[in-house]
């Protein structure tokens, strides 16, 4: 089992949790993240949150359904859209795509109560000053995404 705060291997991945408004659609059809979906909050503690999908067991839909029953659980209403989903990036790709960017990021465990399998992303640029990294962010997770109605008995 892994230490809290250690780095989350390059060859596995991170889950990033992206509701409905996050998502670019037309029509009914994702066709994309906004870089939003990567964008550090406002007053943030500089880190994005994500989920180290190895962690959990099982096949990769099976540790999606664990994450996603994570994410409900922490959830005040119990309930997730059906229309928001979940973008999947390989650890090492966020860390190559940050330093091609001039930014050292590092990708770590750090699990909770609540949350088993909760990591973070951190070493963003803070007040989010390099769009560009974050768009190539952005159209890393669509290129891993999974909207909630489309995983089985989510």
């Amino acid at each position: 089992m892994a230490k809290k705060y250690s780095l989350v291997a390059e060859d596995h991945h991170v889950v990033r949790r992206c509701g409905y408004q996050v998502i670019e659609w037309e029509g009914d059809t994702v066709v994309g993240l906004y870089p939003r979906s990567m964008m550090l909050r406002e007053n943030d503690e500089g880190y994005l949150s994500a989920n180290w999908l190895e962690h959990c067991p099982g096949s990769k839909i099976e540790r999606l359904r664990t994450i996603v029953e994570i994410y409900r659980n922490k959830s005040t209403s119990k309930k997730l859209s059906p229309k928001s989903g979940v973008a999947v990036l390989q650890s090492g790709r966020i860390s190559a795509i940050a330093r091609q960017h001039g930014h050292e990021v590092s990708v770590r465990y750090t699990p909770n109560k609540q949350d088993p399998s909760y990591s973070r992303i951190s070493g963003l640029p803070k007040n989010n000053s390099d769009m560009i990294l974050i768009g190539m962010l952005a159209n890393e997770g669509f290129a891993d995404f999974h909207l909630l109605r489309d995983l089985p008995a989510v």
